[in-house]
């Protein structure tokens, strides 16, 4: 069955419940009937478990739109929707609004080749700089023009079991040479100090972003990541060889490139692991699966003398809109209601998500953990020197040697000067193919 024959089946079926509900409501002229296909990741479990939030909101938005009906499908986070995402681009076939990753390089790709349609009108008409920070509407721009509505706040540091540290007669680390220390003495113990599946590929390139905004700052990785700086330069290398140290000191799970993201948290909730480095998009599973009295955060002190505290950043996901779309101002509608900030509060309590917004959030008015509360008003206090994440803002060409070759550095079968030359050459090939994120 062809991507379109199944997308028409699917939304055949759909219209034809929904125009009768809404005929119910009120009478709708044929010139007033639209269809508004969507795809998204919001599920009921895991990572992207905002599904309550969404269909409270989508509800809202049918009463408002009664001649609308919702032709929605709904894909699993990450990988599963990007994927379909660009079967559907290139097959000519996208719907009207999707809402997907990564934003910089990867929306500079979708960009340059017609895909999405431009939302600055809608941006300026809808005020969204009024609700948008700056580096977030840059991460979402191309050539002076915003193509995305950036949407779930991504931030990394250190969840810990404050049980296993005070048993263990550890400290919250404030040097790099503390958090050798800590590994040492985790596993000393028996104990994994920083559960690791990288498995997922993923995990040790956000690791290595977060070591790079230590060494280096946010220039750094903007330089990085816009082609004005080599990958093969001071502040990555010595960013991967930081973490080959804690390799050596024994610091991540046995097998890490071999374990899977999902058994690292497993090892951590379980108490194998004294703690986890990840961040905010498994904020709610990790409140849930510890025990409050366990369970705190930090992010990992300065590495050395020259550099303050930072992290990585980014956007879980973004709505786009698809050029092809033939309800552009509809879908940009859409858009601009499933982010109004009267749903705030929805989508942190129903939605288990932290919106980006301009204004900083005021957690205490939902009642909702310190321990989210602490985490995204640290790492947020620290935006002018946190770095874009690297995997979700390079080229996807690059990334990809990212995701396959920074295993063989930390299991010392590649030269970390070997894997940052060829992340050169990839980005070479991409700036010539104009797939450099240029905001």
């Amino acid at each position: 069955m062809t991507l379109k024959l199944f997308r028409a089946l699917l939304t055949a079926g759909v219209l034809a419940a929904g125009w009768t509900s809404a005929a119910q409501a009120q009478e709708c002229k044929p010139e007033d009937k639209k269809i508004l296909t969507v795809w998204d990741q919001f599920e009921y479990y895991g990572m992207t478990a905002s599904g309550p939030a969404v269909e409270k909101i989508h509800e809202a938005f049918q009463k408002e739109h009664p001649c609308v009906v919702f032709s929605r499908s709904v894909f699993g986070g990450g990988f599963p929707i990007r994927n379909a995402v660009e079967l559907a681009l290139t097959s000519g076939e996208a719907p009207d609004v999707f809402y997907s990753w990564p934003s910089g390089a990867g929306l500079t790709t979708y960009a340059k080749a017609g895909y999405l349609a431009d939302l600055s009108p809608y941006a300026k008409k809808y005020k969204w700089s009024e609700r948008l920070p700056d580096w977030a509407i840059a991460r979402n721009t191309y050539q002076g023009k915003q193509y995305a509505y950036p949407w779930e706040q991504d931030l990394e540091y250190v969840y810990y079991n404050k049980e296993a540290f005070k048993e263990l007669g550890i400290d919250v680390p404030k040097s790099f040479d503390d958090v050798l220390a800590w590994c040492d003495k985790a596993s000393a113990a028996g104990k994994i100090a920083i559960s690791l599946g990288n498995g997922d590929l993923w995990p040790a390139v956000n690791m290595w972003t977060d070591v790079t905004a230590l060494l280096g700052g946010r220039q750094v990785g903007l330089d990085l990541l816009q082609d004005k700086q080599d990958w093969n330069s001071a502040e990555p290398k010595a960013a991967l060889d930081a973490i080959l140290k804690m390799v050596e000191h024994k610091c991540f799970s046995p097998g890490f490139n071999g374990t899977s993201y999902n058994d690292a948290l497993l090892q951590f909730y379980s108490g194998q692991a004294t703690a986890i480095w990840t961040g905010t998009w498994v904020i709610q599973d990790v409140v849930r699966n510890m025990p409050e009295d366990k369970l705190d955060i930090f992010y990992m002190p300065p590495f050395d003398a020259t550099h303050p505290q930072a992290t990585h950043m980014s956007e879980g996901s973004a709505w786009y809109v698809w050029s092809g779309s033939k309800v552009k101002d509809l879908a940009a509608e859409y858009v601009n209601f499933m982010s109004d900030p009267r749903w705030l509060e929805t989508w942190i309590k129903d939605g288990y998500t932290i919106p980006i917004q301009k204004k900083p959030i005021d957690f205490a008015q939902y009642g909702i953990s310190g321990v989210i509360s602490k985490a995204f008003n640290t790492g947020m206090a620290m935006v002018d020197r946190n770095v874009d994440a690297f995997h979700t803002t390079a080229p996807p060409r690059v990334t990809f040697v990212m995701y396959h070759d920074i295993q063989g550095v930390l299991s010392g079968d590649t030269k970390p000067e070997d894997f940052l030359k060829k992340l050169d050459e990839q980005m070479e090939v991409a700036k010539q193919a104009g797939e450099v994120w240029a905001p």
